[in-house]
């Protein structure tokens, strides 16, 4: 390319902004040229900017049900049902939503074929309603005893209909008065008021049911007790421990359906492993024969959170002062008994759970034994999974107290508090209640 001094002027139209307006488009050839460098910077900076003009979109018409899909507009029906029932789900899955919003007619269904079926004659509903595998009479010295078998599923399934049942009766149509009585205008207190009532109500109830049967049992406040005669007397229980037992794992079975059907809170994952972990715990001790072990276990982990519901419950009716007493009631207790008590039973477990047996009826010795530390190894396993989550609540439980006792602010538990700290209808008045 030659030097600019040496190039060939050629004819170039160079039009003024402002002689044809300040919208007119200055179209000009790419292949002409200016021989001053500084003429044509000054030409390019003076063109206006282009205008492009952009085409009006049409606006979006609003979606209606009749341009929505079969699937689509009967999950939309369900989630609307499920809000008349005061239910905010944790999934949008429309079974799930079916099964929530009818999850009394559903149980109630179950539970009436099963009473006909044993009204009518049938044998096959006394597996449901009452315990079976009796090995002893009740006239033996020792009374009734029975041994675990197959039928327990059947009874398993049977009380998980039952607590579903009167889950969906106490949240529905019993505690939703409480609040109102006590002027609680707010809907999701009031559901959460009714959530929290409901397990608390269930937690003090079997725990009631557990002391007393652990009170008649030769191993109250015993704990070497919990082994010895390993595993003859343990294969045979009372009527009232494998009722205890058989009716726990209903419940804690019927938790996970409530996980997920319940509104996400921020320590869902951990809720459901600590679940699916005691689920674990209480299948193996019962399969095991180490029925008493878990049995004291349960009333450890349980006793704890009769406080904190009951804090929960008196925070949602708007208290300050109790819901703070409470909560360090609670925390007292959490570390008494879900810490250093559970820690014991675990050493216990690991220690007097195989020298207290034996060694002729130790695993594989004997053929209703599993005392081995192989088989108690995996039993710490579960425990320590389990441990873990305890101590992670126990570093939110630590950030509460900071801010109680440091901050000066009011107890509010973060172990399990809601996904997020709004709600879409936290304005709204619960049902039956006036208005704001």
């Amino acid at each position: 390319m030659p030097p600019l001094e040496k190039r060939q002027p050629r004819a170039i139209a160079v039009v003024e902004a402002s002689k044809y307006g300040p919208h007119h488009r200055i179209v000009s050839d790419p292949a002409v040229e200016l021989d001053d460098p500084m003429q044509a910077y000054a030409a390019k900076a003076a063109r206006p900017a282009r205008r492009v003009r952009q085409r009006a979109r049409p606006a979006s018409k609003p979606r209606s049900a009749a341009g929505e899909g079969p699937r689509a507009r009967e999950s939309s029906r369900q989630r609307e049902a499920a809000r008349k029932h005061n239910l905010v789900l944790n999934t949008r899955n429309p079974a799930v939503v079916w099964v929530a919003t009818h999850e009394l007619a559903l149980s109630l269904v179950v539970l009436g074929v099963v009473h006909c079926c044993r009204l009518l004659g049938y044998a096959w509903p006394a597996a449901w309603t009452s315990l079976q595998h009796q090995a002893r009479a009740a006239d033996s010295p020792q009374g009734a005893r029975y041994v675990r078998g197959a039928c327990d599923a059947a009874f398993v399934v049977n009380w998980i209909f039952q607590i579903i049942a009167a889950r969906a009766l106490a949240l529905h149509y019993v505690l939703p008065a409480i609040p109102r009585y006590f002027g609680v205008t707010n809907t999701r207190s009031a559901r959460r008021f009714c959530e929290t009532g409901w397990f608390v109500g269930y937690i003090v109830t079997s725990f009631t049911i557990g002391v007393r049967y652990w009170m008649a049992s030769p191993y109250y406040m015993n704990m070497r007790n919990l082994y010895t005669d390993y595993p003859e007397d343990h294969v045979l229980m009372p009527y009232g421990l494998k009722w205890y037992y058989l009716v726990q794992f209903a419940f804690w079975t019927s938790n996970i359906y409530t996980i997920f059907v319940e509104e996400r809170r921020k320590d869902h994952l951990e809720m459901l492993v600590h679940h699916v972990v005691t689920i674990a715990l209480v299948a193996a001790s019962y399969f095991c024969h180490f029925t008493r072990f878990g049995h004291v276990f349960m009333l450890v982990m349980d006793f704890p959170d009769i406080f904190l519901s009951l804090a929960k419950m008196f925070r949602y009716m708007g208290h300050d002062m109790i819901p703070n007493v409470l909560f360090g009631a609670f925390t007292v207790s959490w570390v008494a008994t879900k810490h250093y008590l559970c820690i014991k039973l675990m050493v216990s477990i690991w220690t007097a759970g195989v020298t207290e047996v034996p060694p002729e009826k130790l695993f594989p010795n004997h053929p209703d034994s599993y005392a081995s530390y192989t088989i108690v190894a995996v039993f710490w396993a579960v425990l320590c999974v389990l441990q873990a989550i305890l101590v992670y609540w126990l570093f939110l439980i630590a950030k509460v107290l900071h801010r109680v006792l440091i901050m000066g602010e009011d107890a509010d538990d973060n172990r399990s508090d809601d996904e997020g700290g709004s709600d879409d209808d936290d304005d709204t008045p619960a049902p039956g209640a006036e208005p704001k």
